[in-house]
């Protein structure tokens, strides 16, 4: 079966893939997405599902990814109220922690000034303690702070953004991988997995850790940076959770503590994979570090592995040569020519700035063939119920 011919054809249905989809699609590019399993079906829906500047690159002096992210933050909260709610965040400072309290007001008062003065924050009394956070070891504690971020569902606000590019006129199929595709000069010549054939005159390669297996089925082979594979996990534990909890594990990585259907979600660890397995699944030093986590804060309600409900773990991509907490989450466009692409590679990047990165692909995309409109993905609502809502 042939398909139609197409502007774009974007592999990978993930946050970026849908987010670069949506963007095309509402300015006028005919699009098709292809996924080889379900949309959301990797990391996109496996994270900590937080939308938020990322306090802790304040630390690695990356200011202006914080920047961008809060406002895009801003942005989600206005054109997704249904998917992205403001919370708020607390952290327990000990006397053994790492950071003083005072280091950490700072880096919130940063925080507070690039969200314009919508992350407030404030230092709870310790009256307040045991009402805001039952259950929390209080032993050696000395201050807990409190400032404003957000959180969502990561996999149904990537159902959402591929709902709203379908809606544009975007095809979307799932369960269907690229076997091959080759390029003629003028189009893209492409087989799915299941014989599917398609042309389209601009490939665009989203497809997270699965890059380079993709791009070993495409000729001429695309352009690749060198990676690591990182793996997080979350576990999702028998206990109640009433507060989104922000602190260190005892291997002294960033944890979250955060309500999750009724139940308490807690990650996330950095493990590096030597390849990409078929199925993420947890390793055994990912539970204990993640149940050690939870029994040193928690010391009244100890979890062992029979109180685990239901495990997320996500495979991300670094750039290789830095170590997993001080990689740039910032996305790398990667095109065949910067000059008029036919190929685009887009790796990492953030949950929270999706939709800023998706734009830029845009303009790398537009230099190809111009824009048929401009389309300003910040003013299309998203819901949560499968269709565009604008």
């Amino acid at each position: 079966m042939v398909e139609p011919d197409r502007d774009l054809l974007i592999v990978g249905g993930g946050i970026y893939g849908c987010g670069i989809a949506q963007a095309a699609a509402a300015s006028g590019y005919s699009v098709t997405l292809i996924e080889k399993n379900n949309i959301a079906s990797g990391a996109s829906s496996q994270s900590t599902k937080l939308i938020h500047g990322g306090l802790r690159y304040l630390e690695q002096v990356k200011v202006r990814l914080v920047f961008e992210a809060l406002r895009e933050r801003e942005m989600l909260l206005k054109i997704a109220p249904e998917l992205v709610q403001r919370e708020w965040f607390f952290i327990p400072i000990y006397a053994d922690s790492r950071r003083p309290w005072w280091f950490v007001a700072c880096g919130l008062l940063l925080y507070w000034l690039l969200s314009g003065g919508r992350s407030r924050f404030r230092r709870l009394h310790e009256g307040e303690w045991q009402t805001v956070l039952p259950g929390l070891k209080t032993e050696g504690l000395c201050a807990v702070l409190a400032y404003e971020d957000a959180a969502t569902d990561d996999a149904a606000l990537t159902r959402a953004v591929a709902a709203s590019a379908k809606a544009y006129g975007c095809r979307i199929f799932e369960d269907s991988g690229l076997a091959s595709a080759s390029y003629d000069g003028n189009f893209w010549l492409v087989r799915l997995d299941d014989g599917r054939e398609m042309r389209a005159r601009l490939l665009v390669n989203a497809s997270g850790p699965w890059m380079h297996e993709v791009c070993s089925r495409i000729i001429p082979a695309p352009p690749e940076v060198a990676v690591r594979l990182i793996q997080g996990t979350h576990l999702l534990l028998d206990r109640p959770c009433r507060s989104y909890i922000y602190t260190e594990s005892v291997d002294g990585r960033v944890m979250f503590f955060r309500p999750w259907k009724g139940k308490m979600l807690v990650g996330t660890t950095e493990v590096e994979l030597a390849e990409m397995p078929l199925k993420p699944f947890p390793t055994k030093n990912e539970v204990s570090t993640i149940l050690a986590t939870h029994n040193l804060y928690f010391p009244g309600s100890p979890c062992s592995e029979a109180d685990i409900l239901d495990t997320f773990c996500g495979v991300r991509m670094l750039p290789a040569g830095s170590g997993a907490f001080a990689a740039s989450r910032e996305a790398l466009m990667l095109a065949d020519d910067e000059r008029l692409p036919a190929y685009l590679g887009v790796y990492g990047g953030k949950l929270t700035t999706y939709r800023s990165e998706a734009q830029k692909a845009l303009a790398l995309i537009a230099r190809h063939f111009p824009e048929p409109q401009h389309a300003d993905t910040r003013s299309i609502p998203l819901g949560d119920s499968g269709k565009a809502s604008g």
